[in-house]
């Protein structure tokens, strides 16, 4: 299956809520805008995590379906999936709706949408408030109660990535070596393994590239676009 087919497979709007160990995940519209009678491979659904200034972020799946099969020039619209949620480690994260297809091998990423806002985790504190207990003998003593994990709120809304991160991969293929190279605010080792590693085929061959995460990915091309 080639590049230009998945590519064809997109996701439109929505947004999330998480609710403890649940996150409902909204989807305006999934559209297979191929040619009619091009039935989708099956197409899975996933909110994923990259965390924030690591460079090479390998994605944390945090909830996950399978949504089934989409005939060509067809969609689903109004989408609902209430999903099992997997908290990601302590850390600034920034989540992103991924929608993969099954080529008979392995699922492929087709489209993408990341959200604006970070999700932000903080580790429990080493620190801890003093409270009075009252032993068996009446006397008071000091006890320890650890702090508890703070999840700071998350924006709801999602928007639907304007950078071209799902088709950033065509623009590092079709640009010229001098002027990749030449990309401001990205480390020469990551643009020499990008002129290396080329051509890419998915925006996940470009998000397996090392010290190269969605965020660094955004920034080189907008880079490339100027």
């Amino acid at each position: 299956m080639n590049a230009s087919n998945q590519a064809h497979l997109t996701i439109q709007g929505g947004g999330y809520r998480i609710e403890n160990d649940r996150v409902i995940i909204s989807i305006q519209r999934i559209a297979n805008d191929r040619v009619e009678g091009n039935l989708s491979g099956t197409l899975q659904l996933q909110l994923c995590a990259f965390q924030h200034g690591v460079g090479s972020s390998e994605a944390v799946v945090l909830a996950s379906t399978i949504i089934g099969e989409i005939k060509g020039q067809h969609f689903l619209s109004d989408c609902y999936y209430d999903l099992l949620f997997r908290q990601p480690p302590s850390g600034t994260w920034q989540l992103s709706l991924q929608l993969n297809e099954w080529n008979g091998v392995d699922y492929t990423l087709c489209d993408s949408a990341y959200f604006d806002a970070f999700y932000q985790i903080e580790a429990p504190s080493d620190a801890s408030t003093s409270v009075m207990q009252v032993d068996k003998l009446g006397n008071e003593k000091a006890a320890s109660t650890p702090k508890t994990t703070v999840v700071k709120p998350i924006v709801k809304e999602v928007k639907k990535n304007t950078n071209g991160y799902a088709d950033g991969y065509l623009a590092i293929n079709k640009s010229k070596v001098d002027k990749l190279l030449k990309a401001k605010g990205v480390p020469k080792k990551i643009l020499e393994r990008l002129v290396a590693e080329r051509p890419f085929h998915s925006e996940k061959a470009v998000l397996n590239v090392k010290g190269v995460g969605p965020v660094m990915l955004g920034k080189i091309v907008a880079e490339l676009s100027k």
